[in-house]
C-alpha cells in the first residue's frame, strides 16, 4: 500500500469513532486534504534518503522469503559453478625452489627403504620466514693507479635506510586504504622495530614527487582521446565539504581533490580536451559541445518513479525498449533515419508524462537532457552510459569511508598523483609492485 495511504488509515483508525462522527463533511475532507500536504512533505523527505543514487549500503531493505531462495522460490541467491564443472582454478607460476622430502628408514619396521618408487607434489605460495632482511652494504674505495684519488664502485641505494622493496609496499598498503598508523604497525610486526607513522608520510611523499611528471604526461594523453567519462564524489579536507573530480578512458585515470564542485575544477582537467564527454546531469558539465548523458542514471531514475505508479510504469517499460534499440544503434555506423525514430519515442514519453501525476521531476530530467542523450550514436566506440566513472571512483569512496578525510596539500598530492597513476597502471594490466620500485629512491 502507498505510504500516504498507510498513514492516512493509520490516523483514521486510531481517531476516535465519536469525534470523527460529530465533524461534518466539508470538515473531514478538510482533515484529509491537510494530512495530505503532510504527507507529500514526509515522502520528500524520505526521497532524500532513499533514491536512485542512495548506495546500496544505505537503501531500505526489502523483505525475501528466505535467505537462500530467490523470490520465484527455485534458484538458489548463489548458485555457485555448475554440476560437474571443473572449478576456476589458479594459475600456479614456476617453483623457484624445489624440496625433497624423503625418508631413509621406514616408520613401520625401521628398516632402510632405498631409492623412492615416485612420488606426490603440492606447490605452495608463501613469503619468507624473516620478511624484512637487514644489508649492510660495504663500498669499498680504491686508488687510481693513474691519478691516486680515490675510487668507489656506482651503487644505486636509497636515500634513508629503508629498501626499494619496502618502500613500494608502503605505498600499495596507503593505496589499499590503511592509515599510516595502522602501516607503521604492519611493518614494526614484520621486523623493522623503529618503523614510525612519520616514516610512512615521508615515503609516500617521496612517491609523489617521482609519479609528478607521469601523471601530467597522462594528463595530456587523456586530453587528445575521442572520449572521456566524467564524475565527481564528495570527499572532505580537514573537516571541510569537498570533492574529486574523476576523468578516465579506458587506460588511464586521472583525480582531482578540490574543496568545491564548481565547473572550474573540470575545467582546468579537460582544458584541452575536444571530444566527447560522458556524463550524468550535473549542470557543471555543460561547458562541454559535445555531452553523452548517462542512460544508466536516467533508468534508475525511472525506475524508481515508477515503483509506485502503473502510469510511469509503462512509460518506464517503453524506456528501456527504447535503450535496447539505442544499444543496437551505437554499434552501427550513424543512421539518422533511425535515429530520428528513437528521438520521436523518447519525446512522445515525454508527452505521456505530461498528463501523469507526479512524472515532472522525470519530464525535466529527459528534455534538460535534450539531444545530449543520442550523442554516442553519431561518434564511434563511445558508449551510453556512465559506469566506467563509477567504478574508477568506488576506490575513492571506500578511501572516504575508512579515512573519512583528509588533513592537508600532502594528502590532496597523494589522490591526485599516486593514486591517479596506480589506478592507471591497474587500468593498463601493469604489476604495481614493480613499477613502484622501479622508481623509488
Amino acid at each position: 500500500m502507498h505510504l500516504k495511504n498507510i498513514l492516512v488509515v493509520r490516523w483514521l483508525f486510531l481517531s476516535r469513532k465519536k469525534e470523527l462522527r460529530q465533524l461534518s463533511k466539508n470538515q473531514l475532507i478538510d482533515i484529509i486534504f491537510s494530512l495530505e500536504e503532510k504527507l507529500e512533505k514526509i515522502e520528500q523527505y524520505f526521497k532524500a534518503f532513499d533514491n536512485p543514487h542512495t548506495p546500496s549500503s544505505k537503501k531500505i531493505k526489502k523483505n525475501t522469503k528466505n535467505n537462500n531462495q530467490a523470490s520465484n522460490g527455485d534458484k538458489p541467491r548463489f548458485p555457485g559453478k555448475p554440476k560437474g564443472s571443473n572449478g576456476g582454478g589458479i594459475k600456479l607460476p614456476e617453483p623457484d625452489e624445489v624440496v625433497e622430502h624423503k625418508l631413509d628408514f621406514c616408520p613401520i619396521s625401521g628398516l632402510p627403504l632405498g631409492k623412492p618408487v615416485g612420488y606426490w607434489k603440492k606447490t605452495t605460495l608463501d613469503l619468507p620466514d624473516k620478511l624484512i632482511k637487514v644489508v649492510e652494504h660495504r663500498i669499498m674505495k680504491y686508488i687510481s693507479p693513474i691519478t691516486g684519488e680515490i675510487v668507489a664502485a656506482n651503487v644505486s641505494l636509497p636515500q634513508g635506510i629503508y629498501g626499494k622493496n619496502l618502500q613500494s609496499i608502503v605505498a600499495m598498503l596507503k593505496n589499499l586504504t590503511n592509515s599510516h598508523e595502522k602501516i607503521a604497525d604492519f611493518m614494526r610486526e614484520l621486523g623493522a622495530p623503529s618503523f614510525s607513522d612519520a616514516e610512512v608520510q615521508k615515503i609516500t611523499d617521496r612517491f609523489s614527487d617521482r609519479l609528478e611528471s607521469e601523471r601530467e604526461s597522462l594528463l595530456e594523453e587523456l586530453n587528445k582521446a575521442p572520449y572521456v567519462h566524467a564524475d565527481e564524489t564528495s570527499f572532505r579536507k580537514d573537516g571541510q565539504n569537498g570533492y574529486v573530480w574523476g576523468v578516465f578512458t579506458k587506460t588511464i585515470s586521472i583525480l582531482s581533490a578540490a574543496m568545491s564542485r564548481a565547473r572550474i575544477n573540470i575545467q582546468k582537467l579537460l582544458e584541452n580536451f575536444k571530444g566527447v564527454v560522458v556524463v550524468d546531469g550535473y549542470n557543471a558539465y555543460d561547458i562541454f559541445p559535445l555531452k553523452q548523458r548517462c542512460w544508466s542514471h536516467l533508468i534508475r531514475e525511472f525506475k524508481n518513479y515508477a515503483k509506485n505508479n502503473g502510469d510511469i510504469g509503462v512509460q518506464y517499460t517503453r524506456l528501456k525498449a527504447l535503450y535496447e534499440i539505442l544499444k543496437v544503434l551505437n554499434t552501427k555506423p550513424p543512421d539518422e533515419k533511425e535515429i530520428k525514430k528513437a528521438k520521436w519515442i523518447l519525446n512522445d514519453i515525454v508527452t505521456c508524462l505530461k498528463v501523469i501525476k507526479g512524472a515532472k521531476g522525470l519530464r525535466t530530467l529527459i528534455k534538460n537532457g535534450g539531444d545530449d542523450w543520442f550523442t554516442a550514436l553519431y561518434h564511434e566506440g563511445v558508449p551510453l552510459d556512465n559506469n566506467h566513472a563509477e567504478r574508477e571512483l568506488r576506490p575513492i569512496v571506500l578511501l572516504r569511508k575508512t579515512i573519512g578525510c583528509y588533513r592537508n596539500e600532502k594528502g590532496k598530492r597523494w589522490i591526485d598523483i599516486v593514486v591517479s597513476v596506480l589506478h592507471t597502471w591497474k587500468l593498463q594490466g601493469r604489476n604495481l609492485f614493480k613499477n613502484l620500485r622501479a622508481i623509488a629512491y
